[in-house]
């Protein structure tokens, strides 16, 4: 594992997130966001807010600082409060990915884990969520974008 090979996941995780956001904001009306669908936790906006959430939590633990908790997603109450802290929580991981070298992956994150544990976690968990977020659509009648890592590599996403 390299670091140049976990910033181009980052890299394909960021689009990812990105083509399915803005593939919502474009498709759905605000009450379809909050709409309960029985899958992981329950609706679209909080689908969203989790995979911030969790970005941030993990990426926070490479600086050190505590575990900032869970983020109640009733606190996020329009899509601008949502894009703005996820674009806050981007740069922020992207700083942290630029300042990684290959020895760091190695270096230990908590007990058990290396670092690089964690990052290809992180990419692995969008991927998962947004597989979920791609059932809801689904559910409201949508065909959602392909999320294949090998059409962002083939250029195709």
């Amino acid at each position: 594992m390299d670091i140049n090979h976990l910033r181009h996941l980052y890299e394909y995780h960021f689009r990812l997130n990105r083509k399915f956001w803005n593939f919502c904001v474009e498709n759905l009306e605000w009450n379809q966001f909050l709409e309960k669908t029985g899958i992981s936790v329950d609706t679209i906006r909080n689908q969203f807010v989790h995979l911030l959430d969790v970005d941030e939590r993990w990426f926070k633990g490479f600086k050190g600082r505590p575990d900032p908790g869970s983020t109640d997603p009733t606190q996020y109450d329009n899509l601008e409060k949502i894009r703005m802290k996820w674009d806050q929580v981007e740069v922020e991981m992207k700083e942290i990915l630029n300042g990684l070298t290959d020895e760091d992956l190695e270096l230990t994150y908590y007990q058990d884990l290396q670092k690089w544990h964690v990052l290809s976690h992180v990419v692995n968990h969008g991927t998962s969520h947004r597989a979920q977020i791609g059932a809801m659509l689904r559910q409201l009648g949508l065909k959602p974008p392909p999320q294949d890592y090998i059409f962002y590599v083939m250029g195709r996403i």
